[in-house]
């Protein structure tokens, strides 16, 4: 099969669990013989370019056609323009995007790929879903987060997390609807996020839609956690530092547990120097608390015994929860999004309401008291690695491709 996958960024910039997964399914569709096209964008003002993976993928570049690049395809980061107007004019241009369609469309008409897959399409807009058709092939659409609905993508304002569309965004979403040409099948890595497409108004003439997990890089190392006894528990937060995340939430919770019970390090990207301030003022103990910026995650999961995922937003499916359970740690998650469905609704792990600390912290107190549980947890969540395999991840898209090609 000729597969075409469509991201906004590919490379070292592309650091969301969105390009992660796409790279992986596109690895291995090599490795099975595909011929696969990575179709990503480009540097303003930069021309067409492509250049092939040390796996044997394709990767195209096509420039970007937008007042500004957010995404420093250029190699230089800037920040975002402050200007309101500017932002609305580019999420305005990003609905259906009549310059980024005439360069797809020249792009299909050369790779003429059978299958069609979008993962990210900021940037191109769905105006990618028309050149497909237009040029013949089946597509598929994987829904990695709540772009369609939400220009911002997380239905997050700051702390405040959006339970129903906003004026701005129902406008943005309204007008994306109306010009798209809706995928042959639709794909999210949890149940969650296919519901709340359907409940936000699309996808409503779609008959299939399927759940596939993201899958685990394929070097994730295999370790066994041990029984922590007669230690200090160490917990761990892996994210964006802001309070979307709710890493507020838990700094909260630490002033209700005992001192000298726990460890708590945090590690990600996000204003530290303000979190810090807020730990500073709960008067806990200065070598409780770890901030250590960006980390290799394999590493930061396996020196933590438990992670913590205190998130307020609507998670799409949280890879870091997957890493952590199948290095055999256990996770503390909100009842936010996909993350009851990480921990098997309890099996693997905790469950608290989203934003409250006195909860969280009697968890975490529960965790420290109880550390044979947290060990037959973990064992849980180490169970699930076969689950997320990739090659069962490209087992299940190879089968949904082929039944896409035999439809009519």
């Amino acid at each position: 099969m000729k597969i075409a996958m469509v991201m906004s960024v590919y490379g070292e910039d592309a650091i969301g669990g969105a390009e992660r997964t796409a790279a992986i399914l596109a690895n291995n569709l090599v490795r099975r013989g595909h011929e696969v096209s990575i179709v990503s964008l480009g540097a303003i003002n930069s021309k067409e370019s492509s250049f092939e993976t040390e796996f044997g993928a394709t990767v195209w570049q096509l420039p970007l056609a937008q007042i500004y690049d957010p995404y420093g395809l250029d190699g230089v980061k800037k920040p975002l323009p402050n200007s309101t107007i500017k932002k609305a004019l580019w999420h305005f241009l990003d609905v259906s995007n009549v310059k980024m369609s005439s360069r797809v469309r020249r792009l299909f008409q050369k790779i003429q790929p059978d299958i069609v897959m979008t993962h990210t399409l900021q940037g191109f807009s769905v105006a990618v879903w028309k050149e497909a058709k237009r040029s013949g092939a089946k597509i598929l659409h994987m829904t990695h987060d709540h772009a369609l609905i939400c220009p911002a993508t997380a239905m997050t304002k700051g702390a405040k997390v959006c339970e129903s569309v906003c004026t701005q965004c129902a406008i943005y979403s309204k007008m994306r609807k109306a010009l798209a040409t809706p995928p042959n099948v639709v794909v999210g890595p949890s149940q969650i996020i296919l519901d709340r497409h359907r409940k936000f108004g699309w996808f409503g003439e779609i008959k299939e839609m399927k759940v596939i997990p993201n899958a685990l890089p394929d070097n994730w190392p295999v370790m066994q956690h041990e029984l922590v006894v007669n230690r200090t528990m160490v917990f761990g937060f892996l994210g964006r530092l802001d309070e979307s995340k709710g890493v507020d939430t838990l700094l909260s919770a630490l002033k209700y547990l005992p001192i000298g019970s726990f460890k708590i390090k945090l590690g990600g990207y996000g204003d530290a120097e303000q979190l810090r301030k807020l730990w500073l003022d709960s008067e806990i103990p200065a070598d409780s608390v770890e901030f250590l910026g960006l980390v290799n995650a394999a590493e930061f999961l396996s020196s933590v015994d438990i992670l913590v995922t205190p998130s307020r937003a609507h998670e799409t499916f949280c890879n870091v929860v997957m890493e952590a359970g199948c290095l055999g740690r256990p996770a503390i998650v909100s009842d936010r999004g996909a993350l009851p469905e990480r921990v098997e609704n309890g099996k693997s792990g905790w469950i608290f309401s989203a934003g409250d600390a006195q909860q969280l912290a009697r968890l975490m107190h529960h965790c420290i008291a109880n550390p044979e549980e947290v060990f037959l947890k973990g064992q849980n969540a180490q169970f699930l690695r076969s689950s997320y395999s990739s090659q069962v991840q490209c087992d299940k898209f190879e089968v949904l491709f082929q039944d896409m090609l035999l439809s009519s």
